[in-house]
């Protein structure tokens, strides 16, 4: 067996799968899963070589590679479908009243921080209104706003049903904002891609194959008690959670251009942009499935 670290925001499905049907273990893999709970920990530990895969957001991904010029590639999506939420004190009513105010933040130019800047955009309120504190993942923003510290934060699942049941104010949900947003991806360092490609292609394999098994609907069932296993979440939860997921974890080209546009709109990549190919490698995923990698797509387009 070789080892594969591997970390993220939570197991995903095909990743529960993948482990407890023993597809990983098929492919000779002892895979190690690590719980991601602090962004600027994480990019640095990605950067570092601390874990070998990253099972996070698209948009971390992008933002380390325009913004700190790491070399972060995508070899798989798994899931779409933003399902956070914005959350505000007991006295927040909208999300015009936290002009002034204090938020919860993880990474401060990533993930759940842009869907912020962009909820809060659409409100009129832009970001030199409204201070910031870097906390962490969603159940330290929720502790924060529990104590006083923050007026408001992004939270999912879940989260945001535990703030809600306790009283605070549900003021946007991200997807009536940014529909069809790629949620989740698989990225490494292209350099230990290019180094361990017959590890990373084990990966991809016992992934692809655990996705495919867990949408048959003769599987369904047991996907669904798998899942609800392995995370202690709720029978509608982890319906959410398959929900969200991407047929054989393909990578579409103009899905990933979607993330870059928001970056774009929200000011955090400047131009001149790279074609949308340098953030991506189908190579690996068209190998195992058989299937043609995505037609070139060339510079980021408006939607």
């Amino acid at each position: 067996m070789e080892t594969l670290r591997v970390v993220g925001y939570y197991p995903l499905p095909a990743f529960v799968v993948a482990e407890k049907t023993g597809l990983f273990a098929r492919e000779a893999l002892a895979v190690t899963f690590e719980i991601a709970t602090f962004a600027p920990e994480h990019n640095r530990g990605m950067a570092e070589g601390r874990w070998d895969i990253s099972l996070t957001s698209p948009d971390t991904m992008l933002a380390r590679a325009t913004r700190d010029g790491h070399d972060f590639v995508l070899y798989l999506i798994p899931e779409r479908g933003l399902q956070v939420k914005l959350v505000g004190a007991k006295e927040i009513k909208s999300p015009v009243e936290l002009r002034g105010k204090k938020l919860a933040g993880d990474p401060g130019d990533s993930n759940y921080d842009l869907h912020r800047r962009k909820i809060l955009r659409d409100h009129g309120v832009p970001e030199s209104e409204y201070d910031v504190e870097i906390i962490g993942t969603s159940p330290f923003r929720l502790d924060a706003l529990r104590k006083g510290r923050v007026a408001a934060c992004m939270v999912a699942p879940p989260y945001d049903a535990q703030a809600l049941s306790e009283g605070f104010n549900l003021l946007a949900k991200a997807s009536d904002h940014i529909p069809d947003y790629v949620t989740t991806g698989c990225w490494a360092r292209r350099v230990w891609v290019e180094q361990n490609r017959d590890k990373m292609r084990r990966f991809v394999r016992a992934f692809v194959d655990a996705t495919d098994w867990t949408l048959k609907p003769e599987n369904r069932e047991q996907a669904m008690q798998l899942l609800q296993d392995y995370q202690k979440i709720s029978r509608s939860q982890a319906e959410i959670k398959l929900g969200q997921m991407i047929p054989k974890a393909e990578i579409k080209p103009s899905e990933i251009n979607r993330v870059v546009q928001l970056r774009i709109e929200m000011g955090l990549y400047d131009p001149p942009h790279d074609p949308i190919e340098r953030f991506y490698d189908a190579t690996i995923w068209s190998e195992v499935t058989g299937l043609p990698p995505p037609a070139p797509f060339g510079l980021p387009r408006p939607i």
